[in-house]
């Protein structure tokens, strides 16, 4: 690892501690190195995100990598469904044939999302690589929706906010897991 690199991870390892460190006793996640570590992970598309995503209350009741994967993954396939409930009640009233041909990609985008995120704590049990492999792929899926609207011109803005949450919560899980292997 070159110098310089070496340097800007432990800066940034440093600052991540201070920062969750500064934050309340009752917000502080399971393990400030750990969230450190994962957000700084090359892997992570917004820092802000995960850092919130890992000072929730229930993540500071983590004891373990596993356990911070179980209630991320958690809170992913919650963030999945509710943007599938808005897909499901747009398909109902779509705009045109092409729009209702987006909606329903999107809609078997984040149908195998909240699937694929509901089972990452059973697989991990199992085999952290294979664990980790299973929900790096479900970002890059975010990316068949985003190109389906863009294409028949559908503007949804709970969908594209979903997409990119989609896209967060697969790089943390990848971050996370990869902590196990």
């Amino acid at each position: 690892m070159a110098p310089q690199s070496h340097f800007i991870n432990v800066f940034l390892t440093i600052f991540l501690s201070v920062y969750v460190l500064s934050l309340s006793p009752s917000k502080i996640a399971a393990s400030p190195a750990l969230t450190a570590k994962v957000c700084s992970g090359k892997s992570i598309l917004n820092r802000d995100f995960c850092l919130k995503a890992l000072t929730t209350p229930q993540a500071a009741a983590a004891k373990s990598p596993k356990q911070l994967t179980n209630t991320v993954m958690t809170s992913a396939a919650s963030n999945a469904q509710t943007t599938l409930n808005v897909i499901t009640a747009m398909t109902k009233n779509p705009t045109s044939p092409g729009g209702l041909k987006a909606l329903k990609t999107c809609e078997d985008v984040y149908k195998y999302a909240v699937r694929s995120f509901g089972m990452i704590p059973a697989e991990l049990s199992e085999d952290a690589m294979s664990a980790n492999y299973d929900v790096s792929v479900i970002g890059p899926e975010a990316d068949r929706c985003v190109k389906a609207l863009a294409a028949a011109k559908v503007n949804a803005p709970q969908i594209a906010d979903g997409n990119r949450n989609l896209q967060y919560y697969s790089a943390m899980g990848s971050e996370i897991t990869a902590t196990l292997n």
